[in-house]
């Protein structure tokens, strides 16, 4: 305890003194002679210096009041003791006590590792003040002025009473003081043992505090009002700590106790007493806890929990704990404690196919419980199946682009462990493995699939899914399967080009490329006549069948042909037009007949004659000056026409009257016709 007190109060009493008027702190280099000076309750001044008085010295002391003269106070020198043999006959108990704490039987050793100049000894001497009396470390004035400056001075004599010429001088104003009592003090015991804990400023908290060095603490006998002093050791204070802790033992259980702490200054004068706390000290340490439990298995699917007998002489009984599985919290199986001397019990319901963890513990005849013993670790097998889940749906969300699947749970639902919830895609086909939706475990009745990451849901393919019930047992049910189609909301591509051309002047042929999406189960072909605002749907074909014959067209017409493509749910895609086509016969029109041209004084009339003319448009006039030579045109006429005037042309010039068609052809030849008087 000595030691701990050199360690653990150092820094305190470092920081003590130095926030003192005087530094008592040595140094090893110029060492300064200083002192404290304390003024007790009673008007007593205790004063501490920091000197080791040389072997076979002494010293006289002197008070100087204010700015008067010095007066001694010791009319002959006091000597410290001059050995440890000397100094152990005057300590006496306390003497033994630091001889143990230093772990040394060698009274001259002893003393002579007192003397050294050394903080920890610094220390130790105020801890002490017997110590600090004996080596002549301390002297306390009895005749102090209340309310005065006082100066006190410790002259160094030989061993023949002379000066040294080494002096030690301090002054303090001469004001009582008294250490605070310590707060907040709080007493708790298991079994005898007490734990008594309290608070006490820091010297930053409280200054005046600065001298206050170590605690007692105390105890009395509610019953026998005996008071024990168990301090028992130098329980010193330390610097920046406000909690102190002090463990002691008391004689007797199922006793009242009073507790109490005492704060004890550099001159030994103790505080008031703390706040009184009063405690009945029971026995509350619990049995020791139980090793070596075993578990077994019975033909049942029982569990036997076995352990050794408790050797607590005040053993009451025991109980028996259960968990399942990787539950943190055990339940207790036993209502009333089993006998002392009865080791066994059995666990006759357990839940099949769960893992259990069992544990004992001990209770004394006060009640007091064991910590749990070792877990002794035995699966229940369970071979039961789980029942499937019926009515399962799977609906798609048009517009969060998932699926939504829910089932009902089976009536065992709250033996399973989770839900396994499987898909494949089954059009187009994707291979034979199925993906499994819920990575975690699942208890509810629903899930929603987003889909494959983040690409989702190809529209239009076609998807089969399945619920699995997995009991905890590991065991399955069978499947429950259900299978939905994503729909195509976006509309296919169009077909890439439309192509139209005319057959045997009777019919137009439509040929068309594919439309570039895969899920096209039809195309759609409309035509529109040129002017007319009416499109008809001719056709609704498969998707393998890209052409057609229109033979309900009307000759020496124009239409426009186009092609829209169709998905599985109905999706139209925008139509590709075709170029405008004119409908005509395969060969142009016939050549006139019986033309006739006669030179008038209006011009040259001709005249002529068609066969067939349900597709002639009109005739063109060709003129020129010999029959073998180049016809030019010089006027139309039109359909129906069968006479043509032109007057600029004359008498002896050739013509030909060519018919043409919706399409423009002209007929292949003509008959050249020479203007003739009449």
């Amino acid at each position: 305890m000595l030691q701990k007190i050199l360690q653990s109060g150092t820094v305190l009493f470092i920081a003590l003194l130095t926030l003192l008027p005087f530094q008592l702190a040595a140094q090893q280099s110029d060492h300064i002679l200083e002192m404290i000076i304390l003024t007790r309750e009673d008007g007593s001044v205790y004063i501490l210096h920091n000197t080791a008085i040389p072997l076979s010295h002494g010293f006289l002391v002197h008070r100087k009041v204010e700015n008067g003269e010095w007066e001694k106070l010791t009319e002959t020198p006091v000597f410290p003791v001059q050995n440890g043999y000397q100094l152990e006959r005057r300590l006496g108990p306390m003497f033994t006590f630091i001889a143990e704490e230093l772990n040394r039987d060698d009274p001259q050793g002893i003393f002579l590792s007192l003397r050294a100049q050394t903080i920890q000894n610094t220390i130790t001497h105020a801890a002490i003040p017997e110590l600090a009396r004996e080596l002549g470390r301390s002297y306390t004035d009895y005749d102090a002025p209340i309310g005065s400056q006082v100066s006190y001075r410790f002259e160094i004599v030989n061993d023949l009473e002379r000066p040294t010429g080494q002096i030690i001088e301090g002054s303090a104003l001469i004001t009582p003081e008294k250490p605070i009592a310590p707060t907040a003090v709080q007493a708790e015991n298991e079994g005898r043992r007490i734990t008594l804990d309290w608070q006490f400023p820091t010297p930053e908290d409280r200054p005046e505090t600065m001298n206050t060095i170590r605690f007692r603490t105390f105890y009395r006998d509610v019953e026998s009002g005996a008071v024990e002093d168990v301090t028992n050791a130098i329980l010193a204070r330390t610097l920046g700590d406000r909690d102190f802790r002090k463990n002691f033992n008391v004689p007797r259980l199922e006793r009242e106790y009073e507790f109490w702490v005492e704060a004890v200054d550099i001159s030994g004068q103790p505080s008031d007493r703390s706040e009184i706390i009063r405690l009945l000290v029971t026995d509350n340490i619990a049995p020791a806890i139980i090793s070596g439990v075993q578990s077994s298995l019975t033909d049942d699917y029982e569990s036997d929990i076995t352990w050794p007998v408790s050797p607590e002489i005040d053993l009451a009984g025991y109980h028996v704990y259960s968990a399942l599985g990787e539950e943190e919290e055990y339940t207790r199986l036993t209502d009333e404690l089993l006998p002392p001397l009865q080791t066994f019990y059995r666990h006759a319901d357990p839940i099949p196919g769960g893992q259990y963890r069992y544990a004992v513990t001990a209770v004394d005849e006060n009640g007091n419980e064991s910590e749990l013993s070792n877990p002794t670790h035995i699966y229940i097998w369970d071979s039961t199946t789980p029942d499937p889940v019926s009515g399962l749906n799977a609906e798609f969300d048009n517009d969060q682009k998932f699926v939504s699947l829910n089932w009902n749970e089976p009536a065992d639902a709250e033996q399973l462990r989770t839900f396994q919830v499987l898909r494949r895609q089954i059009h187009p086909a994707a291979g034979g493995l199925y993906d499994q939706v819920n990575q975690t475990a699942l208890l509810d009745g629903t899930i929603v699939d987003t889909g494959y990451g983040a690409d989702g849901f190809r529209e239009g393919v076609f998807l089969e899914y399945g619920v699995v019930a997995v009991g905890r047992n590991g065991n399955r049910s069978d499947t429950t399967w259900t299978e939905i189609q994503i729909p195509v909301l976006t509309p296919p591509d169009p077909p890439t080009s439309v192509q139209t051309r005319m057959r045997n002047g009777e019919s137009v042929q439509v040929t068309w490329n594919a439309s570039l999406s895969g899920d096209v189960t039809n195309y759609r072909l409309y035509r529109q006549e040129t002017g007319s605002e009416e499109t008809v749907l001719l056709n609704e074909s498969g998707r393998g069948n890209r052409f057609f014959r229109d033979s309900s067209i009307e000759l020496n017409r124009e239409y426009v042909f186009s092609i829209t493509a169709v998905d599985s749910v109905g999706n139209e895609s925008v139509p590709t037009l075709a170029e405008p086509i004119a409908t005509h016969r395969l060969h142009p029109p016939e050549r006139t007949r019986n033309v006739q041209a006669i030179s008038t004084e209006e011009g040259v009339i001709l005249q002529w004659q068609i066969l067939d003319d349900s597709q002639v448009k009109g005739y063109r006039i060709y003129r020129s000056g010999i029959a073998t030579g180049i016809f030019e045109p010089i006027g139309e006429a039109g359909e129906g026409e069968l006479r043509f005037i032109h007057p600029e042309s004359e008498a002896g010039q050739w013509f030909k009257v060519f018919p043409y068609d919706h399409t423009g052809r002209e007929a292949r030849t003509a008959v050249a016709v020479q203007a003739v008087r009449r």
